[in-house]
């Protein structure tokens, strides 16, 4: 089986930080100094724009993870594991019927994790 290459675009970089409190710092003053909106007002990661991530807490990856949307996460699974990449399966998250939308590959490249995202 040779499964083609399905689509991926990017859609965000998550940047590690210690707590929230960076992480608000962080969004804060990149979103001053780019003009981009800062959405803080949510439990969880703050984000400056919608492609920046500030992880309120360390993610996976050395410095953070990279975010790559596929509209067929079954495909993207296969078409890696075919080649080789092996998948973190114990980080998948997985909607009511049990169908995966977040999941990450299992090593890191130049310090990111890398996040498929089906949503």
């Amino acid at each position: 089986m040779n499964t083609e290459r399905p689509s991926f675009s990017f859609q965000h970089v998550g940047v590690n930080c210690d707590d929230r409190e960076e992480a608000v710092k962080v969004v804060t003053l990149l979103s001053s100094l780019f003009g981009l909106e800062a959405r803080t007002e949510k439990k969880g990661s703050p984000f400056a724009g919608s492609g920046i991530e500030a992880m309120a807490g360390k993610g996976p990856g050395l410095h953070g993870h990279l975010a790559f949307y596929t509209p067929d996460m079954d495909q993207a699974i296969r078409y890696f594991e075919e080649r080789g990449i092996a998948i973190d399966y114990d980080s998948a998250k997985r909607t009511e019927e049990g169908n995966i939308y977040v999941i990450y590959l299992k090593d890191e490249i130049a310090g990111f994790a890398i996040q498929l995202i089906n949503k």
